[in-house]
């Protein structure tokens, strides 16, 4: 039987940097496990700690996890675009401190902790994009994946991704949490907010939601192009990653009726001026969960038969940007207009909620036995880094031998080398000679006395010219 505590739930990601859809995660678990399983205690963690003084929430940095693992409850790996090897996060992203592997410790590291202490993980919708899983990581993301309560990831691809690294039943494919947006909006304070904030701005329906990134220029030009048959429609720009470099100046600046926000709201606040939109464009994929949770049409710049985009390529109410030199002074407003959510965004929703009420079920379980593999492991690791280390001596037989052949040309290389730059010195040696007798002869008296010959000798040849 439980006792009288919270529940201590911790969740991993990237919720220290200013990204909306990563900032969304906490908010959205907290309302839904709360729902189910009353008082909760939900803990971020990721980098770097943050205050709710400043910041929507606070953040316990991946430092203290070592010492808080033991006393959690569960722990939620992602969402979002986690699960990957680049060290390329965001500009300037990176540890608190050398120890922490970089960008596994926010994902991978928590998940083999929490295997460590027997704590429930629960893989929350997280996927990756279109990258590459490196061979020394397969041990540990075996264990992690086989150490886990419940596996969710947002997409087919990741699904085919880690399915060769555990039981591939066992992965299922989930919508993205931020689906359930449109409904944990209702009746929230931020609506307010948001509300107070376009009054501020003088902003009035009808408005259009633009990313304030690079590449909307199609969707700029039509705009300007036909501004006079849309006369009423106003623009709210918003820089859904400050992050990564949003910014309004990527907009026309001779656009016509737009607006901009002087600082950077909550995420709840964001969602609510998305939901109130008639449409939204950009490449922010979370933009794009948004709006069509509110039942609001999407412009989207990105491929959506690529990576994590597939997952919105089935929505009949996401578009491309308009044909680069349209002339249909229709074509935008024929697909403008927010609506009562698709059926399909429904669905995602009903999956949502078996999806946290399975995710209340698993923590109300308690602890795991998944110590009992991770101690397994624990002897299995000097045998897994010898054969990591035999197989690096060892080589490819053919990398061994293109490696010889480099050096033997690298070899004839620095011979070639040699030989020019001792030609190259004799020829500057010869050089400096011949200059040398050159100033000699100028200043020699046969030269200063043949002077008036010489110059006799070049009139007579103009002469003749």
């Amino acid at each position: 039987m439980k006792n009288q505590r919270s529940w201590r739930i911790g969740i991993f990601g990237t919720f220290d940097v200013e990204n909306y859809g990563d900032l969304l995660f906490p908010i959205i678990a907290e309302l839904e496990l709360s729902r189910r399983l009353g008082s909760v205690e939900l803990t971020p963690f990721s980098y770097h700690a943050k205050s709710s003084d400043d910041w929507p929430y606070g953040v316990e940095s991946l430092a203290e996890l070592p010492r808080m693992a033991s006393d959690l409850d569960a722990i939620l790996i992602g969402g979002g675009f986690i699960v990957r090897f680049d060290k390329f996060i965001a500009p300037g992203y990176g540890p608190p401190a050398t120890w922490i592997h970089h960008p596994t410790g926010y994902w991978l590291a928590p998940a083999l902790v929490g295997a460590q202490h027997g704590v429930p993980v629960i893989w929350n919708a997280p996927g990756m994009h279109c990258n590459e899983i490196p061979d020394w990581s397969h041990p540990l993301l075996s264990l992690a994946l086989d150490s886990s309560a419940h596996i969710a990831v947002r997409d087919e691809p990741s699904k085919t991704a880690l399915r060769p690294f555990v039981e591939p039943q066992r992965v299922h494919v989930m919508p993205d949490t931020a689906f359930s947006i449109g409904r944990c909006l209702k009746s929230h304070a931020a609506t307010d907010e948001a509300a107070a904030i376009r009054d501020a701005l003088g902003l009035k329906a009808p408005y259009l939601v633009i990313q304030a990134t690079q590449n909307l220029e199609r969707l700029t030009d039509y705009l300007k192009k036909f501004r006079t048959e849309l006369p009423n429609l106003s623009v709210l720009l918003l820089r859904l990653g400050p992050v990564l470099c949003d910014h309004e100046s990527f907009i026309d600046s001779e656009l016509q009726g737009t607006f901009c926000l002087s600082a950077w709201p909550s995420p709840m606040v964001l969602a609510s001026l998305i939901g109130g939109s008639e449409a939204v464009a950009g490449h922010s994929y979370h933009l794009a969960i948004t709006a069509l949770s509110c039942g609001v049409p999407v412009f989207s710049s990105s491929d959506l038969s690529q990576g994590k985009f597939t997952a919105l390529a089935k929505f009949d109410t996401v578009h491309p940007l308009p044909p680069e030199g349209c002339d249909d002074p229709q074509w935008l407003s024929q697909r403008m207009g927010r609506k009562e959510p698709s059926h399909v965004v429904v669905e995602a929703n009903d999956m949502l909620e078996n999806y946290w009420n399975h995710v209340a079920t698993v923590v109300r379980a308690g602890k795991t036995d998944s110590t009992t593999a991770t101690s397994a492991f624990l002897m299995s690791l000097p045998g897994i880094l010898e054969h990591g280390q035999r197989q690096a001596g060892a080589g490819d037989p053919e990398s061994a031998d293109h490696l010889r052949d480099l050096k033997a040309r690298l070899i004839g290389c620095e011979d070639s080398l040699g030989e020019a730059k001792a030609q190259l010195s004799e020829v500057t040696r010869r050089s400096l000679d011949l200059e040398t007798q050159l100033l000699e002869l100028h200043q020699s008296m046969s030269w200063k006395t043949t002077a008036p010959l010489r110059r006799a000798w070049r009139w007579l040849q103009g002469l003749s010219a």
